[in-house]
C-alpha cells in the first residue's frame, strides 16, 4: 500500500507542474516515469521514454530493453 500510496503521490505532484527525480532498480517502476536514464557502471547509456526504449530494443518488457542497451554499451 505504501508504494501505491507513493506513486499516487508522485503523479499528483507531476500534474502540479513539479519535476520528480525518482531512483530505482525496479524497471516496472520505471516504467512509470516520463522519461528514464540508463545508468551502468556510472556511466549513462540511455535517456529515452519507456516507450522508445521498448521501440529501440523490440521488448516490451523494459527489464529485457535494459538488458539490450547495457549489452550494446559494453560492446
Amino acid at each position: 500500500m505504501l508504494r501505491r500510496d507513493l506513486w499516487e503521490m508522485f503523479a499528483g505532484l507531476a500534474r502540479a507542474g513539479k519535476t520528480l527525480l525518482i531512483s530505482s532498480h525496479v524497471m516496472d517502476e520505471a516504467a512509470r516515469c516520463a522519461r528514464v536514464l540508463l545508468m551502468r557502471e556510472g556511466q549513462l547509456i540511455a535517456d529515452a521514454t519507456p516507450e522508445e526504449l521498448r521501440k529501440q530494443t523490440g521488448h516490451d518488457d523494459l527489464e529485457q530493453a535494459f538488458l539490450v542497451i547495457a549489452e550494446r554499451s559494453a560492446a
